[in-house]
C-alpha cells in the first residue's frame, strides 16, 4: 500500500508525531549540543578558559563551578536521606573497590599490551596517561548531576564521590607506582616523587574538597533547614537542578581550553588518537555493563547454602543504587587527576610541559566521552527505574493512607472516650445533686421534729 492510500488524518498524525519526536530529541540532547559549542569555543579561543588564562580558570571555573553544583545538591537533597545513605556500607565498599582496583587493572593491562607491541606510531606518554587515568578517582560533579537526572540515588553518588576523592592522595600514587614498576620501559614516566611531599598533595586535595564539596553542601543544607518551604518553592519554580549541567559544561570548556593552548592535541599521532578513542569507548561501556552485572545479575541466582546466599546478597542492590554505581564506577575526573599528575611530575626533569599535557590527554578525552555516554544513558535509566519508583510511590501512598486511617480511628476513640467521660460526669453530678437533696430533706425533717 502506497503512502497516497493512507488517510489524510493518519498522514497528518504521523507527520506531527515525527516532528514532535525530532524536536523532543533535540531538546533532550541540549547538554551534548552545548558541550560541542563549548569545545568549539575552546579551540577558537583557548586563552580565554585555560588555567592561568584571561579569566584565571584555575580558580573561577575549577573551584567555583563544582562548588555551585554541590550547593544545588545541598538545597535539593533531604538531610535525612543523606544521613541514611551514609550508613549504607555495602554500596560504599563495592563502589570503591570497583572504581579503584577493578578499573585501574584493565587500563594497565591494555596499556601494557600496547607498550609491549613496540609500535613506534603510538606516543609512549599516551600509554602512561592511560595508567594515570585508571588510578584517578571518580569525577566530582558530573556523577551527581547525571544520577539525579536519571532518578537514581544521587545521595549515594555524592557520598561515593566524597569517599573516592578522600582516598585518592593515598591510593592513586601507590597504584601508579605499582603498575609502572612492571617494566623498565615505564622508567621515563615513573613519578619522581610528589612535589613538596605528600603533605602538599593532601593539602591540595583537602582544600579542593573543602571549598568545592563540604562548604557549599553545608551551606545548601543549612538554607534548606532554615527555610524549607521557600527553598523547595525556588527549586521547583526555577528548576535549579538544570544549572548543575551548565556548570559542568563550563568545567569541560576550561579543560579543553588548557589542552588546546599547550598544543598537546596536535602532537598526537593519528594512531595514538585512534587508540585513545577506542580504548576510552570500549572500557567505559565494559565498566558500565560490568557494574550492572555485579549489582543486578546476582538477583536471579540463588543457592541452598545459606553462607553462599549471604555472600551473594552482599552484591545485590536495588535499581536506584545500581544507577548510582553505574555513574560512579566507570567515571574518572580530570579535576583531581590533572593536579595529581602535575604534583607527581613536578620534580621530574625528563618530563617537559608538553609531555605532561600528553599524559593528561587520555583523562581529558575520556572525560568528554564519558559525558556523552552518561548523558545519552539518562533516558534509558529513567525508564528502567520507573517501575521501582511507581512501587515506592504506591508504598508511600499506602503508608500515608494507613497512618491517616489510624489517626482517624484514634480520633474516634478519643471522641468516644470523651463522650463517655462527659456522660459519667453528668451522671455523677446528678447523683450528687440527688444525694444533696436527700440530705437537705432529712435536715428539714429533723428540724421539724425538734420544733414539735
Amino acid at each position: 500500500m502506497g503512502i497516497k492510500e493512507i488517510p489524510g488524518k493518519t498522514k497528518t498524525f504521523i507527520k506531527s508525531l515525527t516532528l514532535r519526536d525530532i524536536l523532543n530529541f533535540i531538546i533532550d540532547q541540549w547538554f551534548l549540543e552545548c558541550l560541542g559549542i563549548a569545545i568549539l569555543i575552546a579551540y577558537l579561543v583557548p586563552n580565554l578558559g585555560k588555567n592561568g588564562g584571561w579569566i584565571a580558570a584555575q580558580y573561577s571555573i575549577i573551584y567555583v563551578c563544582p562548588a555551585l553544583i554541590f550547593f544545588v545538591s545541598g538545597l535539593t537533597m533531604d538531610t535525612k536521606v543523606l544521613i541514611q545513605t551514609a550508613a549504607l556500607y555495602r554500596i560504599h565498599l563495592v563502589s570503591q573497590i570497583m572504581s579503584y582496583l577493578y578499573t585501574s587493572m584493565f587500563f594497565f593491562v591494555f596499556s601494557y599490551a600496547a607498550l609491549m607491541s613496540n609500535d613506534k606510531h603510538i606516543n609512549a606518554p599516551i600509554l602512561g596517561g592511560f595508567i594515570l587515568l585508571g588510578c584517578t578517582p571518580t569525577t566530582i560533579g558530573s556523577n551527581v548531576v547525571f544520577t539525579r537526572n536519571a532518578h537514581g540515588n544521587h545521595a549515594a553518588t555524592l557520598i561515593e564521590v566524597t569517599i573516592a576523592n578522600l582516598l585518592s592522595p593515598v591510593l592513586s600514587p601507590a597504584l601508579i607506582s605499582m603498575y609502572m614498576s612492571s617494566s623498565n620501559k615505564w622508567g621515563e614516566f615513573r613519578p619522581g616523587g610528589v612535589a613538596g611531599g605528600y603533605q602538599a598533595l593532601y593539602r591540595s586535595v583537602f582544600r579542593q574538597l573543602g571549598l568545592t564539596v563540604f562548604v557549599p553542601l553545608f551551606v545548601g543544607q543549612s538554607l534548606r533547614f532554615i527555610a524549607t518551604k521557600q527553598v523547595k518553592w525556588v527549586a521547583e519554580k526555577f528548576k535549579i537542578n538544570k544549572f548543575s549541567s551548565v556548570f559542568l559544561i563550563l568545567i569541560m570548556w576550561s579543560t579543553f581550553s588548557s589542552g588546546f593552548a599547550t598544543g598537546a592535541f596536535g602532537a598526537m599521532t593519528p594512531q595514538s588518537t585512534g587508540l585513545v578513542m577506542m580504548m576510552d569507548f570500549g572500557l567505559y561501556w565494559f565498566f558500565l555493563f560490568s557494574t550492572l552485572v555485579v549489582a543486578r545479575g546476582s538477583r536471579k541466582v540463588h543457592f541452598k547454602n545459606k553462607y553462599l546466599e549471604s555472600i551473594l546478597n552482599f552484591f545485590r542492590f536495588n535499581k536506584r543504587d545500581t544507577i548510582a554505581m553505574c555513574y560512579v564506577v566507570p567515571a574518572k575526573t580530570p579535576a583531581l587527576g590533572v593536579p595529581l599528575i602535575n604534583a607527581l611530575y613536578a620534580n621530574h626533569s625528563g618530563i617537559s610541559d608538553q609531555m605532561k599535557q600528553m599524559l593528561q590527554i587520555p583523562i581529558i578525552l575520556y572525560q568528554i566521552e564519558q559525558l556523552c555516554f552518561s548523558s545519552s544513558s539518562v533516558p534509558v535509566f529513567r525508564r528502567w527505574v520507573r517501575d521501582e519508583e511507581e512501587g515506592a510511590k504506591l508504598e508511600a501512598e499506602e503508608k500515608a493512607r494507613v497512618e491517616k486511617s489510624a489517626e482517624a480511628d484514634t480520633e474516634r476513640i478519643d471522641q468516644s472516650l470523651n463522650s463517655s467521660s462527659s456522660t459519667e460526669v453528668a451522671r455523677s453530678e446528678a447523683e450528687v445533686e440527688v444525694a444533696d437533696d436527700l440530705v437537705g430533706a432529712e435536715e428539714v425533717h429533723a428540724r421539724d421534729l425538734e420544733k414539735q
